[in-house]
């Protein structure tokens, strides 16, 4: 009985603790190496297939890469090769293996999914966060304070956190990853800086001025001219000001001369006047 081609490079590669989901049965496993595990959108990362001690050492085989067990680029080489994938995107994620074979394949055919494998993630440079004023209504010539909270931001790393009005960036702070939050202050704000305000994270320092993301979890602020006092009222103000200042000095003259009179009395001796009684005669 003979046993159909389908089962054949299932039970040889079962033996090698692997699994063969095509038809190529000369398919051998490769090491592989990341220098990361975690990329930004927009990167580049590399990836090292190693054959050493798999094969002849001057043998010219064809090396696959290959992302969820598919195939996505050869290369014919007889040492290790490390291939780089530029400008990741968020598609560039997955589990990548590499295998070999004596036989160039199309890579979209080689599906092999391997036990050796790297799980890259990418990530986005940006991420938004959550900003809270403490006064959203103030007057000219105020101090504001701004706070920038994240619980989604990764615990390792340095990032950047970045204040926006109406999504254009104005301030830049370093994120507290600890407190995951950051504190922004505006100082003596007039009133062109009655806006919208958010805030963005981003783990490299930013160029751009303009940043789309900037229109979400904004918060208004409005700063507003304190109203003029009326021509009538400041009048009124200047005439009790006046009298203020009148009842002042003529309280501080008053006392002034009461002092000096009772000073006056003390200086001269007391005089006293005694009356003698007098005889008056009466005549019969």
């Amino acid at each position: 009985m003979m046993i159909p081609n389908l089962f054949f490079p299932m039970v040889a590669v079962a033996s090698l603790g692997n699994l063969v989901i095509g038809q190529q049965p000369d398919l051998e496993p490769a090491r592989i190496y990341g220098l990361t595990s975690r990329v930004t959108v927009g990167e580049q990362f590399e990836l090292k297939c190693s054959m050493f001690g798999l094969k002849k050492v001057d043998e010219l085989v064809y090396l696959y890469l290959c992302k969820d067990g598919v195939g996505i680029v050869v290369k014919a080489t007889a040492e290790d090769y490390t291939f780089t994938i530029r400008q990741a995107s968020f598609e560039s994620a997955g589990n990548y293996s590499c295998v070999f074979s004596r036989v160039r394949y199309n890579p979209p055919d080689v599906r092999r999914q391997e036990y050796n494998s790297v799980f890259v993630t990418v990530i986005d440079f940006l991420h938004p966060a959550v900003v809270a004023v403490n006064e959203p209504r103030v007057r000219r010539g105020s101090d504001v304070e701004f706070k920038c909270t994240s619980e989604d931001t990764p615990d390792t790393g340095l990032f950047h956190a970045y204040l926006c009005r109406n999504q254009q960036i104005i301030d830049v702070n370093i994120w507290n990853l600890n407190q995951k939050q950051t504190i922004f202050f505006l100082r003596q704000v007039q009133e062109d800086d009655s806006a919208n305000y958010s805030c963005v994270l981003s783990e490299k320092l930013l160029a751009a001025k303009y940043l789309e993301l900037c229109k979400n979890n904004t918060v208004f602020l409005e700063v507003y001219e304190p109203e003029p006092v009326s021509q009538c009222g400041e009048n009124v103000f200047r005439i009790l000001c006046s009298i203020a200042v009148l009842i002042v000095l003529v309280v501080v003259l008053t006392s002034d001369r009461f002092c000096r009179r009772k000073g006056q009395g003390d200086r001269h001796p007391k005089v006293s006047f005694v009356m003698e009684p007098q005889q008056v005669m009466v005549e019969d």
